[in-house]
This record gives structure tokens, C-alpha cells and sequence, in this order.
């Protein structure tokens, strides 16, 4: 249903005007500026409005102190200079290292300033710098820390035994970016809060320091003087600095006929082309193309309005979600997150992934976008590795069931050049924005213009899924015996029915999602939809009995529990107090080594903890959502009474008597 809109969109997108906007908003958001960060947001508003899109902007806090959510604003800082010189001895002269003006990476964000005239200090060679213990029998009081890792992992420990500033030549490896692979990048690096949790902004009363970031060649070449030399000094100049200041939050978008929209959200306001003005760059151009193909009379004027909105990366996101309900609130029945896209696969060796929406959150929306990538791999003549993956956690966190905003992801992360000076606009790839591009307006057009004929045909699509899955369930529990034909214990079939009570219920709400489609009293798709969960109900039941047969196994589902812990969790129903994903701000420093003992000895590890957030509806008990924790993740030994009894403690949810 969606080809004629495919049909219409794909002549008219272009992804060499993506990548020009995306270059521009490069050009402003590289120097990590909060000044120019705002420059950026008052460029894409102004570009929206050339293309004769509505837009605004709307400020926001950052004070290093305003939570919403569980998310902290970072401070704004500017920077206008940072400069690091080797002096010179008398073999050798004195040799500039790095200056912010010309490389804007090589400043550590978030960096203090130096006294006025600069600060000269001698380097202190350390492997770590993150612990206590590296510091023993090492003098760096009054002296600069020249270190392997991150400075933002050295910097409490640094500052706590005197150091005036950290020197780095981190690098981060990923397997498409092994040692040495970009020799003269590099990274793009910001100073964090003292407090893990929250964000990763630094906040008001946060130790301070300066920090340079040298290239891995760099890096070598002073380790080599320093073996050589001994004693080596440098000097350090900063002008920069922390304050309570703003951020200016863009939002643009289509009108339709009613108060709904579907959203294109992401961020600005990082070094990268790619992260990440690429996601707002593509955003914007999807806008003038549907702008200009309505206004032509190619398409209708859609239902609902068709909106993008771009910030800080979630910390602004859940600051707007609490300031403007009129573009999170009911209003919203579909999204989009565009992060890092577009990026030449050839150089950045990643693939384009579909980050889902939480499985708690099922809806038709994931099946919708992958089919119509689907068709575009299928038909186009641009081949672009794609993948579908599970819920991911960035701007996407609007789909989080507390926030209620159906929401996929589509990400290229991590690639070659992620979060480093190589970072550039020619890393874009101009047909490969384009295709991505057309599956995006695709998107969100069917959605906007969606009612009840498309409503049931998406409701199809998405049966027609889960039973795929359910049969592949099935397949994977057979095949797993044949993997390993002496499992350590008994093969239960109760292991098979876990993983399909998971997905029926998973698709049950993506089935129940499309009725947000239609106007209130459509019994007859009511109807129709009832039907397609009778029917996935007995597909469901068809693969555990042809599962455990094949198996060899009594198609047994797992008795209910007589255990004391499981009836205690059986009596108690946690309901969640805040919008969107915890942090652990709400848990004192103090507190936070036992918490995280606890849950490792409860098995509350990985992504546990926020699937159990995702399930807990204010209806589920514990037990029940144990058990679709277990049959999501595959971790059927978790334990999740002790996790949200800690979490009541600390304010995340209220705990009701089943």
C-alpha cells in the first residue's frame, strides 16, 4: 500500500541536498561550542522556513542541574581557544602540538580555562590514571598527565592528587577501526560528570580540569622525546569555560488536517557529519520534499502533520517531552529517530541498522519500515546493508511505554571514524542518504495519511510476522538439541513456551497498535483485529506442540511456581513514577556499589533491568514480568523482587498488592 508514496517521493529527494545541509550544520556543531550549538539550531529553523516549512525554536535549561526525567542538562560551555606547546630545550625548539581553532577535537570538551599567560608543566608519562592505586609513588601535583585512556576517565582521580591537566592519545579501537588504523585522527572527547548516571554532561559542583587530545601518531612521537629526553614540559593555553546557559531546541513540520503528527526526532550538537548532523540533515530534506510534492497536488494533504525536532542527544529530547506536550503528548502516533545515516560504507564499514521499539512497546511501525526497506533493497538500484536489531537506546527513548511514542531507530553505529576529527562531510554518501532518505518519507507519509484500510493491512503485515517468528522459535529450540546433543540437564519444553509467551505477547500489542490509527468506535476493525490475536494465540500453541515433538519432548508449559520467592513476587505489581528509562541519578553515590552488588547477585545484569522497566505496566506482578524478561533475553534466572524494591526505595516505581 505504500508504493504509490514510494512512487512519488523518490524522483524528487535528494541526497546531495541532505549532505549540503548536513555539511553546514557540520561547519557550526564541530567546535562543540554551546554558542555555535545554538547557531546550528537557528540555521536548520532558518532552512526549514526557506523551504516554506513552519518552524520554531524553543529553549531549554543547561544548568548542569535541571532533571528531566532521570536525565541531568548538562552545563554549556564555549570555547574560543586551547593551544599545547612542547618547549623547546637546547637540542630542539618548541614545537605547537594542537590548537583548538585549527582542530577542534584536540580541546577536551567541557575543558576549564588556564590562568591568564597560560600554564607550563611538566609531563607525567602514566598507562592508567583512572585508580587511586596508579597513582602511587607518582608526583603529578602541580604537573600535566599524559595518558593512554580517556581523560574523561582520568579526571577525578587526577584532579583529587593535584594535576593541572591531562594530555591523551586515546584512540578507541572498534573491530572496523583496529590500532593504528587512523594514524592522524582525533577523537572527539567531552569531560563527564563526577556522578555516573544521568546523561554525560557535566554538572554544577563537578570537579574541573583542561585536557588536550593528541592523534596516535602524535601520541608516539612525544613518548619517544619523553624516553629520550626525560624530563619534558609543555604549556598550556585555554580559553574556555562552564556556565548556567541555554540550549535552543528546532523543530519544524508539515500540518495536517488534524492535532496528530508523526515525528522525526534525533539530535544535534556533536562533532561528527555523520554523528550527527547527518540524522537532521536527511530530516530536513525529507520535509521540503513532502512540502514541495503537496504543495504540487502529487500527494494529498496528509491527516496528520508530519514533524521533525532535533536537540541535544536525550538529555534535550526528555527535556522537550516534559515542555512540550503538544509535540510528545497523545498527539504523537508515530516517530522516527534518524542518528548517524548516510555514511559511505566503503569507508565507514557499517551497515544500517533498525533499532526496534522496546518489545513491551509492540507495534506495527517496525514492520512497516523494514518493508519498506525490504522493497527498496528489492527494486532500487542502490545497494545499502541493512539489518533489523533490538531496541537500542538514544533519541529513540520516546518509545519508551511511559512516553508512549512509537518510535524505530535507523543508526549506522559504530563505523570507522565515530566520534573523531575524520569525522567529515565526505564520509557522507549522497545516494545512500537518498535511499535512506525515501524509506523515511515513505514512512512517516503512510503513517500521516493512514486510516482504517491501512490500519487492517498493517495489522496483516504484522500476523503475518509473528507467525515467521513463532515458527523460528521453534526451529531454534530444535536445532539447539542438535548443537549440543548432551545438554547438561533435562530438555523441557518450557524453556520453547517461554520464548513464544514472550512473542505473542510482544505481537499481540503490535497488532493492538494499529487501532491508534483510526478514530474511537471502529467496532468492526475492533473485531477484525480480536480475530487476528485468536489466531496468533492458536499459531502460538501450534509451534510448542510441533517444537516438542520434534524434540522429542512433552509439550508441558512451566507449572506455576510454589516457591516462596515467587509467590512474593506474584503479590506485588510495580508501577513506574518517571517518564522514560532510569539513569541511576536518583541513587546516592554512596549507595551505588551496593546497588549494582545486588543486582549481579539477582541476575539483573545487561539489559535486564530495562526490559523489566519496559514490562512494568502498572498491571503485570513481577512474577509475570520475570517471565517475559526471561523469554525476551534468554535469561531465565533472573530475579527482579529485590531490583524493584530497590527501585521504590529510591522513587523509580510504587509497589501495589497484586
Amino acid at each position: 500500500m505504500f508504493k504509490p508514496t514510494l512512487k512519488a517521493i523518490e524522483p524528487l529527494l535528494s541526497g546531495e541536498n541532505a549532505l549540503d545541509i548536513a555539511a553546514h550544520i557540520h561547519d557550526l556543531d564541530r567546535w562543540s561550542s554551546f554558542d555555535r550549538h545554538r547557531e546550528a539550531s537557528r540555521y536548520c529553523c532558518e532552512k526549514m522556513k526557506q523551504y516554506g516549512l513552519e518552524a520554531e525554536l524553543f529553549p531549554i535549561p543547561a544548568d548542569g542541574e535541571s532533571i528531566f526525567g532521570d536525565f541531568v542538562m548538562p552545563r554549556a560551555w564555549d570555547a574560543k581557544e586551547g593551544t599545547l606547546t612542547l618547549l623547546g630545550n637546547d637540542e630542539r625548539g618548541e614545537v605547537e602540538l594542537c590548537r583548538y581553532t585549527h582542530e577542534p577535537c584536540s580541546l577536551v570538551v567541557h575543558s576549564k580555562a588556564t590562568p591568564p599567560g597560560g600554564t607550563t608543566a611538566e609531563i607525567v608519562l602514566m598507562d592508567g590514571g583512572s585508580k587511586a592505586e596508579d597513582y602511587n609513588n607518582v608526583d603529578v601535583a602541580g604537573k600535566v598527565i599524559f595518558t593512554r585512556l580517556s581523560p574523561r576517565e582520568v579526571k577525578v582521580e587526577a584532579i583529587k592528587h593535584e594535576a593541572v591537566g591531562i594530555i591523551s592519545d586515546e584512540l578507541p579501537e572498534y573491530p572496523m577501526r583496529p590500532p593504528m588504523e587512523l594514524p592522524d585522527t582525533v577523537a572527539w572527547v567531552r569531560f563527564m560528570s563526577d556522578h555516573s548516571g544521568g546523561g554525560w554532561g557535566m554538572r554544577k559542583g563537578d570537579s574541573e580540569c583542561w585536557g588536550f587530545m593528541l592523534s596516535p601518531r602524535q601520541g608516539h612521537w612525544l613518548r619517544e622525546i619523553i624516553a629520550r629526553e626525560g624530563t619534558v614540559r609543555v604549556h598550556a593555553e585555554v580559553d574556555a569555560g562552564l556556565y548556567d546557559g541555554t540550549l535552543e531546541v528546532v523543530t519544524g513540520w508539515i500540518p495536517g488536517e488534524t492535532d496528530e503528527h508523526v515525528i522525526f526526532n534525533g539530535y544535534l550538537h556533536e562533532y561528527g557529519a555523520i554523528d550527527n548532523a547527518s540524522g537532521a540533515g536527511l530530516s530536513i530534506e525529507i520535509l521540503r520534499t513532502l512540502r514541495q510534492l503537496i504543495d504540487a497536488g502529487k500527494l494529498p494533504q496528509p491527516k496528520r502533520g508530519i514533524r521533525m525536532i532535533f536537540s541535544y542527544e536525550c538529555m534535550g529530547t526528555m527535556a522537550a517531552v516534559v515542555q512540550r506536550p503538544d509535540i510528545f503528548g497523545e498527539n504523537a502516533v508515530a516517530g522516527l529517530t534518524m542518528d548517524c545515516v548516510g555514511g559511505r560504507e566503503s569507508l565507514n564499514h557499517a551497515p544500517l541498522d533498525i533499532w526496534s521499539n522496546p518489545y513491551a512497546a509492540g507495534c506495527y511501525t517496525d514492520v512497516l519500515l523494514a518493508g519498506i526497506m525490504q522493497h527498496l533493497s528489492d527494486h532500487d538500484t542502490v545497494l545499502v546493508n541493512w539489518r533489523r536489531k533490538p531496541f537500542g537506546g538514544a533519541d529513540n527513548i520516546i518509545a519508551d511505554p511511559t512516553i508512549g511514542v512509537p518510535c524505530p531507530a535507523l543508526i549506522e553505529c559504530p563505523y570507522t571514524h565515530y566520534h573523531a576529527s575524520s569525522d567529515t562531510p565526505d564520509k557522507l554518501d549522497p545516494k545512500r542518504l537518498a535511499w535512506i532518505g525515501k524509506a523515511a518519507a515513505t514512512y512517516a507519509y503512510f503513517i500521516a495519511n493512514a486510516g482504517e484500510a491501512e490500519a487492517h493491512w498493517l495489522a496483516e503485515q504484522v500476523f503475518s510476522e509473528a507467525q515467521y517468528a513463532f515458527v523460528e522459535q521453534a526451529n531454534e529450540f530444535v536445532s539447539a538439541l542438535y548443537a549440543d546433543p548432551k545438554p547438561r540437564g533435562p530438555v523441557k519444553a518450557a524453556n520453547l513456551w517461554r520464548r513464544l509467551s514472550y512473542q505473542h505477547a510482544r505481537y499481540g500489542l503490535a497488532i493492538d497498535s494499529v487501532l491508534r490509527l483510526v478514530a474511537k468506535g471502529k467496532d468492526s476493525l475492533a473485531r477484525d483485529l480480536e480475530a487476528f490475536k485468536q489466531e496468533l494465540t492458536k499459531a502460538a500453541e501450534a509451534a510448542f506442540r510441533h517444537g516438542a515433538q520434534i524434540a522429542g519432548v512433552p509439550a508441558r508449559k512451566p507449572p506455576p511456581s510454589r516457591s516462596k520467592y515467587k509467590q512474593q513476587a506474584a503479590r506485588l505489581v510495580p508501577e513506574r513514577l518517571i517518564i522514560g528509562p532510569a539513569r541511576e541519578t536518583r541513587i546516592p553515590l554512596a549507595d551505588r556499589e551496593e546497588w549494582h552488588a545486588i543486582c549481579e547477585r539477582v541476575g539483573v545484569t545487561g539489559n535486564v533491568a530495562m526490559y523489566g522497566e519496559f514490562w512494568a505496566d502498572g498491571h503485570r506482578t513481577i512474577a509475570e514480568i520475570e517471565e517475559l524478561v526471561a523469554g525476551e533475553t534468554g535469561e531465565a534466572g533472573c530475579k527482579l523482587l529485590d531490583f524493584f524494591k530497590g527501585y521504590e526505595k529510591y522513587g523509580y516505581v510504587k509497589l501495589h498488592e497484586a
